[in-house]
């Protein structure tokens, strides 16, 4: 189990720097309070943006893993651009050359979501979506801190399964819980484009 996680965090690792592998960026703020905040566990533990329902990213190709925030759809390989003007100046952001496509790869920071976009054709892409604490939930109502079960009571038997992660593939989205001693620890949603 050791073995697996140090792989896996391996993996994170080496992403994290091909993704910054194209020099200088450029980066500053500090983070808002933009992320929606949720009690977890409350009203059957579903954020009330999800609830509400949000809209669909223009040129988001179909998958039934989106993520809603600040009553806006965000789904991978969706339009960035009318998204972060529904969703307003980032906390952080970074820029840096692209080692993978022609242009730049940017990672907006809002609170406690992170957006990593790719560049094609002349815009920017979502490539993914991190979230990293429980004050943001799934559409389905899953937060980190919450447990394996939690998890497979939301989404079904995974397509893919390990002792420290679990992987669910619609369309052109994978979404992966990475777990510890069980506990769900990290919630991205990652782009085939990847």
């Amino acid at each position: 189990m050791k073995k697996t996680i140090a792989m896996l965090m391996c993996a994170l690792l080496i992403c994290a720097l091909l993704a910054g592998c194209g020099g200088s960026g450029k980066s500053g703020g500090t983070a808002p309070t933009t992320s929606e905040s949720i009690t977890p566990g409350g009203a059957g533990g579903a954020s009330d943006a999800a609830e509400q329902g949000g809209e669909q990213t223009p040129g988001a190709a179909g998958s039934k893993y989106t993520f809603t925030f600040k009553d806006t759809e965000v789904a991978v390989n969706g339009d960035m651009a009318p998204l972060a003007e529904k969703l307003g100046e980032p906390g952080d952001y970074f820029e840096s050359e692209s080692c993978a496509f022609q242009g730049l790869d940017k990672v907006y920071t809002y609170g406690s979501v992170i957006i990593r976009t790719y560049p094609k054709d002349g815009k920017d892409y979502v490539l993914s979506v991190e979230l990293k604490d429980d004050t943001v939930t799934t559409r389905e109502g899953v937060y980190i801190g919450q447990t394996r079960d939690d998890v497979t009571a939301a989404y079904g038997d995974p397509g893919e399964e390990t002792a420290a992660a679990l992987r669910y593939v619609d369309g052109d989205c994978t979404l992966t819980f990475l777990l510890t001693d069980g506990k769900v620890t990290d919630i991205t949603y990652t782009s085939d484009a990847a």
